[in-house]
């Protein structure tokens, strides 16, 4: 039986490949997917590298302060003793310039506080060309008069002005030394009837200057008169402020003085 069946197994075994040689191929497969798994392996362990770095990168420039930038540091707390006050605008630490300074920049002029700037109960400031060239002075005072107020005539002869009548029950007078070629003057005095708060404001023109432009007054007499007239110019101040008592030696120097409760 053993011929026939090698026979019948010669036949069936006829064409294939010797055994040694599948043997050679199922190793030569293994070797490919071995490589194919390590060229994957290696692909996905780049991208994760280059996710990491581009990862990190993006939270350097996130949180880090570019070059120059200095970092932020964590607010000081209000009652540390160690805190530093920030500054602020002029015009926020001085609301009295923040209600000035619009109308003196509506004409192309600047305004900066004039040592020794203010007091208690006045504040100066000068006026400034676009160049630099003084312009004038403005300054504003406010004054205790509850009983009331003889408003100074404006030839300076005896006797009480009489006042207009402004809207918020202000009394007011209005002087200009406009003849002046080389000091021009705007001012106003308005008193509150309410409580006899009162206010001087006066702009004057720069003086000793050979260009006559320059000696004019920097606000006009409206201007002075809207300003003082404001009841937001006597706001601006503290409500304790004024120029009374021993407070009034420091005071400005105006061109009319406001004259002593009488």
């Amino acid at each position: 039986m053993t011929a026939p069946l090698g026979e019948l197994l010669g036949h069936v075994l006829a064409g294939e490949p010797a055994l040694s040689d599948e043997i050679d191929e199922v190793f030569r497969r293994a070797e490919t997917l071995r490589r194919r798994r390590t060229r994957l392996l290696l692909i996905a362990g780049a991208a994760i590298a280059a996710t990491i770095v581009l990862a990190g990168y993006l939270l350097t420039t996130t949180l880090l302060p570019a070059e120059g930038t200095p970092p932020v540091r964590p607010a000081a707390h209000a009652t540390a003793p160690s805190a530093v006050p920030v500054p602020v605008p002029s015009t926020i630490a001085d609301p009295v310039l923040a209600l000035v300074a619009p109308v003196v920049d509506a004409a192309h002029l600047r305004i900066v506080p004039r040592p020794p700037e203010r007091g208690f109960g006045w504040r100066q400031y000068s006026v400034l060309a676009a160049n630099g060239q003084p312009r004038g002075t403005i300054q504003v005072a406010v004054f205790a008069r509850p009983a009331g107020l003889c408003f100074p005539r404006r030839n300076g002869k005896d006797g009480c002005a009489p006042a207009d009548r402004a809207g918020d029950g202000v009394d007011y007078v209005r002087y200009g030394a406009g003849t002046d070629p080389d000091w021009q003057v705007n001012e106003v005095i308005a008193r509150r009837a309410g409580d006899g708060r009162t206010v001087a404001l006066m702009a004057t023109g720069e003086r000793d200057v050979t260009d006559p432009a320059d000696a004019t007054s920097p606000l006009s007499g409206s201007q002075v008169e809207r300003l003082a007239t404001d009841p937001r110019l006597l706001a601006a101040f503290g409500s304790r402020e004024g120029c009374d008592g021993a407070a009034s030696n420091a005071c400005p120097v105006f061109k009319v003085p406001v004259p002593e409760a009488g």
